[in-house]
């Protein structure tokens, strides 16, 4: 807001607001000390290189205003008002050091302005601002503080809110609590057994290596047929193969990947190398207790790989297959 605007709307919401002063544009207005802060008056033309015009005050400033207003008093010595004295609001512009910050940042504005001025309205010997011209200033800058402090602030609450009566929390109990816990209570040891079971498994199987008699030879993936673009694992659809046997408890288990479950049917003949192939995405695991562990994934033809190695960044979930299930056959083995 410029210090030469119109004064906005009196915030009591009264119809008229105060008249504009009209100043001589060649020379500041006097202004009387009985009327300081009590309406805009205009700078005279050329007094600033540059348009100034007030920011926005922020609310800490505002709030040290309401409680520690700005003004000076003075007392007279002579003369029929002897001894009284009297208090005239004002805007600082100089300060101590160990002043608030609320104040230096009154003062910062009043460098600001200084420093926009024209040369006019400097005084040539030392450089200071004309006391006609502070006056003008700390008059518009009072009128300025003042229309911050009666602008609505929307969607801000205020400093200190009023005191709520404290509420009671909500307590509900759901139905058949005991149930509940006792589900998830078996639910939580089902699968902390799980868990015990797979890092044993894991554990053994990485720290055991097959011996060298029975370690078994490595088979590469065939290459895709390029007759055909169906999957080489397929042959006739309803034949039921018997290598599915023990995969049966993993297919039904529900944390096995659907993106694999759904690509398997019954006639797919799985193939059992010892390394999974590269172009498998993703894997399964299975854990047997009486035999290495089993890594299930489809590669880029949809065929199905059964390996006992893999990468450990493939694998998203494993499954420790029941007791007495079937034992997967072993590697390269159809």
């Amino acid at each position: 807001m410029p210090l030469e605007l119109q004064p906005p709307p009196s915030p009591l919401g009264q119809a008229s607001a105060p008249t504009k002063h009209q100043c001589s544009p060649s020379s500041p207005c006097t202004i009387l000390l009985s009327e300081i802060g009590k309406c805009y008056h205009a700078f005279p033309k050329g007094s600033f290189r540059a348009r100034f015009a007030p920011p926005a005050v922020p609310r800490s400033v505002l709030h040290h205003f309401d409680i520690h207003p700005f003004r000076w008093s003075w007392t007279t010595k002579a003369g029929p008002n002897a001894g009284k004295s009297f208090t005239v609001p004002t805007v600082p512009t100089s300060c101590p050091k160990d002043s608030p910050k609320a104040v230096h940042w009154i003062v910062s504005i009043f460098h600001a302005f200084k420093s926009q001025l024209a040369p006019q309205a400097l005084d040539p010997e030392t450089g200071r601002v004309l006391p006609s011209y502070v006056k003008l200033y700390q008059n518009n800058m009072l009128m300025h503080l003042r229309a911050q402090r009666a602008r609505p602030r929307a969607g801000k609450s205020p400093a200190f809110p009023p005191p709520r009566a404290a509420t009671k929390p909500l307590v509900t109990t759901p139905s058949n609590s005991p149930g509940v816990i006792a589900e998830l209570c078996a639910e939580i040891a089902a699968l902390r057994s799980e868990f015990q079971a797979f890092h044993s498994m894991h554990e053994a199987s990485t720290l055991a290596p097959p011996s060298p008699g029975n370690a078994p030879t490595v088979m590469p993936a065939q290459p895709p047929s390029p007759v055909s673009s169906m999957s080489m694992s397929v042959i006739h659809e309803g034949t039921a193969h018997p290598d599915h046997r023990w995969m049966q408890p993993l297919l039904d288990n529900r944390r096995f990947p659907n993106s694999i479950r759904q690509s398997i049917n019954s006639s797919m003949v799985p193939f059992y190398p010892v390394h999974i192939p590269d172009d498998v995405q993703i894997v399964a695991q299975a854990i047997f207790a009486a035999d290495s562990p089993r890594f299930v994934g489809l590669d880029s033809n949809g065929d199905l790989q059964v390996a006992i190695r893999a990468p450990p960044e493939l694998v998203v979930v494993a499954v420790v297959m029941p007791e007495g299930s079937s034992l997967p056959p072993a590697p390269n083995v159809r």
